[in-house]
């Protein structure tokens, strides 16, 4: 009978979060409160994220197909259900520190993705919020047209 390290048990453990998620973000929560970190656990865990605190050396390790370069304390935050939900939120955390890089990576669709894409991408509005203003434009235009033909169409009726 084999016996299995607590350090495999944790490698295995890591993976197998990876392969139930959309999305890997890793986080520096160098300096944050704890209240801070239980208030952003709780609201990353309402969209599906969670949140896992292990030693680089482990992660590296589960994550061997990849190459990181993480330094200090890293938060790995698995996006389980949508990918961009957690991005935004802890985008909005970040802005009562900006003077802190906090994104330190992440692998999105099997590909490494560095800090400065995912603060770029944590900015963005919400998908919902994109898709209803695409509609709206879409909306507007077509109102446009259909108020053009019915000049058109009254036009022609009073000649």
């Amino acid at each position: 009978m084999l016996k299995i390290s607590k350090k495999e048990i944790v490698v295995q453990d890591i993976k197998k979060n990876f392969q139930q998620s959309h999305a890997v973000i890793f986080y520096n929560f160098h300096w944050m409160k704890n209240e801070d970190i239980y208030q952003l656990k709780k609201e990353l865990k309402t969209v599906g994220g969670k949140w896992k605190v292990y030693k680089n050396s482990l992660a590296k390790k589960a994550f061997s197909d990849y190459s990181l370069s993480l330094q200090q304390a890293n938060a790995f935050v698995f996006c389980q259900a949508d990918e961009y939900k957690p991005l935004n939120i802890l985008g909005k955390f970040n802005k009562n520190s900006p003077h802190i890089a906090r994104f330190r990576g992440g692998i999105y669709n099997q590909n490494s993705v560095n800090g400065s894409v995912l603060e770029k991408w944590a900015n963005l509005p919400s998908r919902e919020t994109l898709i209803s203003s695409f509609c709206y434009y879409l909306n507007w235009h077509t109102h446009r047209l259909i108020n053009i033909l019915e000049k058109i169409n009254e036009k022609n009726i009073s000649n």
